[in-house]
């Protein structure tokens, strides 16, 4: 059990990094458009590089952000139908939506790393105006979703529990 507590802290502070990441990354973003419509209107100068860049950045916000707002449930839901359940059904449907969750970003992660790699191992270049190596721009889709399925299995583990309590609770 010591051994899994240790992984969770190490784990919970990668996310606190990639969510303080994404947060630099939405200023930088935010800067950067803003210096562009200065440049472009009032220097007649336009940046040439800040599309692209707020393209990757775009991506890479998505991408290091989204298990970092799972893990603090930020995530929009339709709760329609759980709201009317109760504790142990609405229990058991986060675990089985957690697990299937769970199993759907390792397989992105997966065919994201094959397809990572592929475009390294091919030197691909995304043919824009910076030239930037496609693998960079890839990198972070599977790494995204190995910290998503991470951050469901503490979900569903935390489902479990709570599914045990209210279990003994009935008993």
């Amino acid at each position: 059990m010591k051994f899994l507590a240790t992984v969770d802290k190490y784990f919970d502070r990668v996310i606190d990094a990639t969510g303080y990441l994404t947060f630099a990354l939405l200023i930088f973003s935010w800067g950067s458009v803003c210096a562009e419509v200065v440049c472009r209107y009032f220097l007649r100068q336009p940046l040439i590089w800040v599309v692209e860049v707020t393209e990757y950045i775009m991506v890479h916000m998505t991408f290091l952000g989204s298990a970092w707002l799972l893990r603090r449930d930020g995530h929009v839901t339709v709760d329609v139908v759980t709201s009317r359940l109760g504790s142990k059904p609405r229990t058991l449907l986060l675990i089985i939506t957690s697990l299937i969750a769970t199993l759907m970003f390792l397989i992105l992660a997966w065919y994201g790393a094959v397809a990572t790699w592929g475009a390294y191992r091919e030197h691909l270049v995304v043919p824009k105006q910076l030239s930037m190596p496609k693998f960079l721009v890839m990198l972070v889709i599977p790494f995204g979703c190995l910290m998503l399925a991470g951050q469901f299995i503490k979900r569903t583990r935390g489902a479990l529990r709570s599914w045990r309590s209210l279990t003994v609770k009935e008993s």
